[in-house]
Formats: structure tokens, C-alpha cells, sequence
């Protein structure tokens, strides 16, 4: 997804100014994507210069006047085409995930203890998002209503939250396989390791489920 398609698709059903666009940002999409209103305003900017939106100053009471962007035709268009186009397949940047891979360079115990600590990060977003889902439920049936922007809006939120669950039983279970195998940090591996190979071996097929993943595949 570009930052591009997101704008276009927010402006499709409201009109908004940059503010308006970097809330939604900071709410509802943050569990997908993320921008700052240094890349907001450009993006805008150049938008506007494609003609796929237009803007207009709205005068405001003891305030400088707020600039309300609106989608075009041209606009519509451009995010109906993106929206019907077979996505890409998602490029993954985890900068967490690049540190664990590294993790052979501390010792088992700072491992478990940044995994633990990331556990923590983790299940402080997933508090948030469980409170922004529930609000967001409340407000939904308070207005009494229900549009395809608010059902498909609450899928993404559903996926959100089994995404953040999933990566904190990792870190559990990732706790658990290291505090298990610790003696291999222990280990010089120009020699034998400490830990059994078979010891090992079963640790770590049990840690990705080895056995049910060969059992479906004989199924």
C-alpha cells in the first residue's frame, strides 16, 4: 500500500483536512500503517497537482483558516482501480525480528530478557487496541448504523488483534526454547556443542510443531 491509495481511500467517503488524515493514521490505521504530517502534506500537495483531489480554504471564528481537501472523479477512479488490483506480497521490515536473528551475540540471559521485554511492548499495544476496538463498537452503536467502510474497518481491526496475540505467544514460547537450550550459548562452536544434538533437535521440533506440519502434509 502506498501512503498515495491511503489518502485517496480516506477522502473517498469524507472530506478532510491533514489533521483529520493523521488522526485516522494514528487510530484505526496504526494497526496497518503508520504516517507523519511531514509525509501527509506533501503527499497532498502532489495529489492535488494530479487533480486527483481539490481543496478549499474554510474560514474559521478566532482561527486561521482550515484547509478541507475532497476527492475528484479522477480520484475516485485512481483508488477503485488499486482497490480491485491484486495486491503485492507484503515486504516485511521487523526490526525486532532483525535484532532476535543477531541474538547469538548476547548471552541467553539478556536474550530472555529483551524478549521479555518486547512480550511487555506488545501486550501494552494490544491493551490499546482492545480499548480503540472497543470504542470504536460503542460509537458504532450509539449512531445505530452500519456502512461497508465500518464492517470492513472492523475486520482489519479483528486481524490487528490476532496479529499482536501471535507475536506475543511467540515471545513466549521464543522465552521458553531459549531458557531451554541456554547451555548453547555456553557452547564453543568450533567444538561439540553443550546440548545434545537429539536434545535439541526434538526442543526445536516441538517449537514449530514439527510433527502436526509432516502429519497434514502425509493427510
Amino acid at each position: 500500500m502506498t501512503l498515495k491509495h491511503a489518502i485517496l481511500g480516506l477522502l473517498s467517503k469524507w472530506d478532510a483536512t491533514g489533521y483529520d488524515i493523521k488522526k485516522e493514521f494514528d487510530d484505526f490505521m496504526s494497526i496497518f500503517w503508520h504516517s507523519h504530517l511531514s509525509q501527509i502534506y506533501p503527499e497532498l500537495n502532489k495529489l492535488e497537482a494530479e487533480e486527483l483531489i481539490t481543496s478549499k480554504l474554510v474560514p474559521q471564528e478566532g482561527k486561521p483558516h482550515k484547509k478541507v481537501y475532497s476527492i475528484t472523479n479522477g480520484g475516485i477512479d485512481e483508488i477503485t482501480n488499486w482497490v480491485g488490483s491484486p495486491p503485492d506480497p507484503p515486504k516485511i521490515k521487523d526490526p525486532f525480528l532483525m535484532q532476535v536473528f543477531f541474538m547469538d551475540n548476547i548471552s541467553a540471559d539478556e536474550v530472555i530478557f529483551q524478549l521479555k521485554y518486547y512480550q511487555g511492548v506488545r501486550q501494552k499495544r494490544l491493551k490499546e487496541m482492545k480499548q480503540t476496538v472497543q470504542e470504536a463498537w460503542e460509537s458504532i452503536k450509539e449512531r445505530q448504523t452500519m456502512t461497508p467502510r465500518l464492517l470492513m474497518s472492523s475486520a482489519v481491526l479483528r486481524r490487528g488483534l490476532e496479529q499482536e496475540v501471535q507475536y506475543i505467544k511467540w515471545c513466549e514460547e521464543t522465552i521458553e526454547l531459549v531458557e531451554a537450550c541456554k547451555s548453547l550459548w555456553d557452547a564453543d562452536t568450533s567444538t561439540e556443542s553443550v546440548l545434545p544434538f537429539d536434545e535439541a533437535k526434538e526442543l526445536v521440533e516441538d517449537y514449530f510443531n514439527v510433527a502436526v506440519v509432516l502429519e497434514e502434509k502425509e493427510d
